[in-house]
């Protein structure tokens, strides 16, 4: 019983949970890369001028589970559909097999295209 509570009680950095959701995305076919969060249309205030993150966001919750959205840029060749169906099926396997079953939810966007 003291594994379990050990377990329960692992806190996970939110930095962690975007390097799983990093590697996860960018693995999947199709995916030229992540979006930049000042090229996505949601705004962020705690964004300072002149830093470059990447567009994932995390929200944890109190019960220590999480969900994450991503924001990608796909390359022409694929189609949008079925190339965000599969990324989002990939990161929450990854996250939850890294983390626990922790994530309840995983959000993919294709943000812009690119031709790669």
């Amino acid at each position: 019983m003291e594994k379990k509570t050990n377990a329960t009680q692992a806190v996970y950095h939110t930095a962690d949970i975007k390097e799983a959701t990093r590697k996860a995305a960018l693995a999947c076919y199709g995916v030229a890369s992540i979006a930049q969060r000042e090229e996505t249309h949601r705004v962020d205030k705690r964004i300072k001028k002149g830093i470059i993150e990447d567009a994932i966001y995390v929200k944890k919750f109190p019960n220590r589970t999480f969900t994450v959205d991503v924001y990608l840029v796909l390359s022409n060749e694929v189609k949008i559909t079925e190339a965000l169906v599969e990324c989002q099926k990939t990161i929450m396997y990854q996250l939850n097999k890294a983390f626990s079953n922790l994530c309840t939810r995983v959000n993919v966007y294709g943000e812009r295209l690119s031709s790669h």
